[in-house]
């Protein structure tokens, strides 16, 4: 489903009607050097601009009142300063110091995409989620136009450099979230159950991360909620699919915020035409709350809590008898709490803790069976850091995780039923340091252990990272390491004679960046072993699960980003060349998620003469692999190419005095009937021949309007 965040549009400013200020300055390192490109914009707005040469800068604006100032510089700490604009004429200076996740300006930098506001040059910061236009405020939508991601139009999960989608794992505040994608049928892909601006750093790494976090073999998406809220407002909106409210109040060493939101396609799609009939339009409620208090002078006490409902169904062609369709409906109830404590105890050390639960119960209706699914899963971490001195530091910590999942499965048409139950208790240690040898050198060194109850087994990773700087605009950096994962439910659930996946990374990036620019090139090869097969026919049989299975992705991934005044793009590429023997798969092939060539362009202009921001997204994809039941070869037919033009606008204004945005996108403007991939009828038709059914969206186009209210 099509929505975007209320707290999109608060971060949207509008441009003032009142008298113009003029802010003008200078932006140096701490030894006095003018630092020239450095970006000095007003928070929350679009209004900025770039130091000269000589590290000045001037910037006129319309905004009014209390205003914080931002300077930012790749390879340097951002810095904020509040200001008051009255008209006339500002003067703010700025002094930038190295960022703090740099050890001697050289950033590890192999495989990952941090986005937050310190790391310039690895930016992807919300609002860049949010007006991507294909991603539609999605947070997994938007990184899917990033390098070494695949578009799976009918999943909508995060597929990541030839890896299935549980392989990439969502981290909030270092702990686990089971269930971040929202429940989907048929044709209809699930959504992130996350506004992009919950978070205040967004860290995306696509292979080779820190021994902090595990059972992930491909990738993992680590999110750091925000700390405290700048004031307190109220926030409605009105869209052509629902409607919410948040409200956040602030004091000075505390804040909360209440938000709901509902959703109803029924209006929509009688309107808008789709592929099948629905018995059952999607509907949705959700309830977010966001609580901060300060503990003594620093800590931070952050509890974090979402709830969804939702519910769905359509009429889809039942696939065991030609020309019949069945009914299919989905409920779906999720809920995730995350209570964490960050503090600073003394002689330099960092102490964080944190508690994590997690509850999802699916209720899937085929009309032939039912199945009916519940996850309960509960997380204890603590960690603790400490900079040893200015070129090294150190971390480690202990987690651990219990997950239960239940599910019962019941046949309509007789009386065979299937319950299955179990427990698996996790524990993990790590260590991890980060260092500097000489100068131009960077190196962390990771080990993590694991324990599982239901495996009865251990593992043992290794993490390796380095960088070295060439030049004041280059480096380069390698990564490698083991990961580890505890095979998914739906295998555990009819044995637990079985043990570790496995995957071997190996990376190695390129990365240059000047002023508002930035080049990455990256190639990496990924080795799999222990991956879990077992016979279709037998899927219910135990002892036909093994750790027989293998396989490699390897490729290249090339990121390009540029801002041009207000004009803003970046440009990815990926080439991928994945195979695997796995589940039940006959052979070693290349899975049906991983097209060999993707390419992304965004892009998005601010039109100052009518206050508006447009936006354009274009993806383009190799088709993807298949099996064909009529071919006596597995896995050996591709679909089309895949491709997808979006856009979107956010016009600017005021309403009752209130900050207004007025929003509008189209996805896949073309309209193109894109192709998925192939299901095909159980049973050969007269002439031995089994029928086809292509799969692709619910319609072709998706539109969306909105109007958000800031009060």
């Amino acid at each position: 489903m099509k929505t975007l965040t209320l707290t999109f549009f608060t971060i949207l400013y509008a441009i003032g009607i009142n008298a113009q200020t003029t802010l003008k300055g200078n932006v140096s390192d701490e030894k006095g050097s003018p630092l020239a490109g450095a970006n000095i914009f007003i928070k929350g707005t679009y209004e900025g601009a770039s130091t000269a040469a000589d590290g000045t800068y001037t910037l006129h604006t319309h905004q009014k009142g209390e205003q914080v100032l931002v300077a930012t510089f790749i390879g340097y700490q951002a810095k904020e300063v509040a200001i008051k604009l009255e008209g006339g004429s500002v003067t703010q200076n700025f002094t930038l110091g190295d960022t703090s996740i740099s050890i001697g300006g050289v950033t590890i930098s192999a495989g990952i995409f941090e986005t937050s506001e310190r790391v310039q040059s690895l930016t992807l910061q919300p609002l860049d989620i949010v007006t991507t236009p294909s991603a539609a405020g999605d947070i997994y939508g938007a990184l899917s136009t990033l390098p070494g991601t695949a578009t799976v139009g009918e999943d909508g999960r995060l597929f990541v450099r030839g890896g299935d989608a549980y392989e990439t794992k969502t981290f909030i505040d270092g702990l686990l979230v089971k269930k971040p994608y929202g429940s989907n049928v048929p044709d209809l892909p699930s959504r992130g159950r996350f506004s992009p601006f919950l978070f205040s750093g967004t860290t995306f790494s696509t292979g080779g991360y820190s021994a902090e976090y595990g059972q992930a073999l491909s990738s993992a998406l680590i999110l750091n909620t925000n700390a405290f809220p700048e004031k307190t407002q109220t926030e409605v909106s009105v869209m052509s699919i629902g409607g919410g409210i948040t409200q956040t109040l602030k004091r000075e060493n505390s804040s909360v915020a209440l938000g709901v939101e509902y959703m109803n396609l029924t209006p929509y799609f009688k309107i808008v035409p789709n592929r099948f009939d629905m018995n059952l339009y999607p509907e949705s409620v959700g309830a977010t709350l966001s609580a901060r208090q300060r503990i003594r002078d620093e800590g931070v006490l952050k509890v974090f809590s979402t709830f969804q409902g939702s519910r769905y169904g359509l009429n889809y062609p039942n696939l065991a008898q030609e020309g019949q369709f069945s009914d299919i409906s989905i409920q779906n109830q999720n809920s995730y709490t995350n209570l964490n404590y960050i503090d600073d105890i003394g002689n330099d050390w960092i102490l964080r803790t944190g508690l994590a639960f997690s509850f999802d119960n699916n209720d899937l209706d085929m009309e032939s069976f039912r199945v009916d699914e519940e996850s309960r899963n509960a997380q204890v971490k603590i960690t603790l850091k400490k900079n040893l001195t200015k070129s090294i530091n150190i971390l480690f910590g202990a987690e651990e995780v219990f997950n239960r999942f239940e599910q019962f499965y019941r046949e309509a048409a007789t009386s065979f039923q299937h319950r299955s139950i179990f427990d698996d208790f996790t524990t993990a240690l790590f260590a991890e340091s980060e260092f500097r040898p000489f100068s131009r050198w960077a190196v962390r060194v990771g080990l993590r252990g694991e324990h599982s109850s239901i495996l009865g087994d251990q593992n043992l990773a290794a993490r390796l990272s380095a960088a070295y700087k060439l030049n004041s605009t280059s480096q380069i950096s390698l990564a490698y390491g083991n990961f580890f994962q505890t095979p998914e439910e739906q295998l555990l659930r009819f044995t637990s004679a079985i043990t570790f996946e496995q995957a071997d990374h190996y990376i190695l990036n390129y990365q240059w960046a000047n002023n508002d620019r930035l080049l990455r090139i990256e190639g990496y090869v990924k080795d799999y072993k222990n991956l879990v097969t077992f016979d279709s026919n037998e899927f219910w049989n135990g002892s036909l699960y093994a750790n027989s299975g293998f396989g490699h992705s390897r490729g290249v991934d090339l990121f390009w980003r540029d801002r041009f005044s207000t004009l803003e793009y970046w440009l990815s590429y990926s080439f991928v060349d994945s195979k695997r023997k796995y589940h039940d798969f006959p052979v070693k092939a290349t899975p049906h998620f991983a097209p060999q060539h993707t390419a992304s362009l965004v892009a998005k202009q601010w039109v100052q003469s009518i206050s508006t921001q447009l936006g354009l997204s274009a993806t383009v994809s190799s088709g993807r692999p298949y099996h064909n039941p009529n071919s006596n070869k597995f896995m050996n037919e591709k679909t089309p190419f895949y491709n997808d033009i979006s856009i979107n606008a956010s016009y600017l204004t005021s309403i009752f005095d209130s900050f207004t945005v007025v929003y509008f996108s189209v996805n896949n403007l073309l309209g193109r009937d894109n192709i998925f991939g192939y299901r095909y009828y159980h049973q050969p038709n007269a002439n031995g021949v089994y029928e086809a059914l292509p799969i692709k969206a619910e319609t072709r186009r998706f539109y969306f309007v909105g109007v958000f209210i800031t009060i």
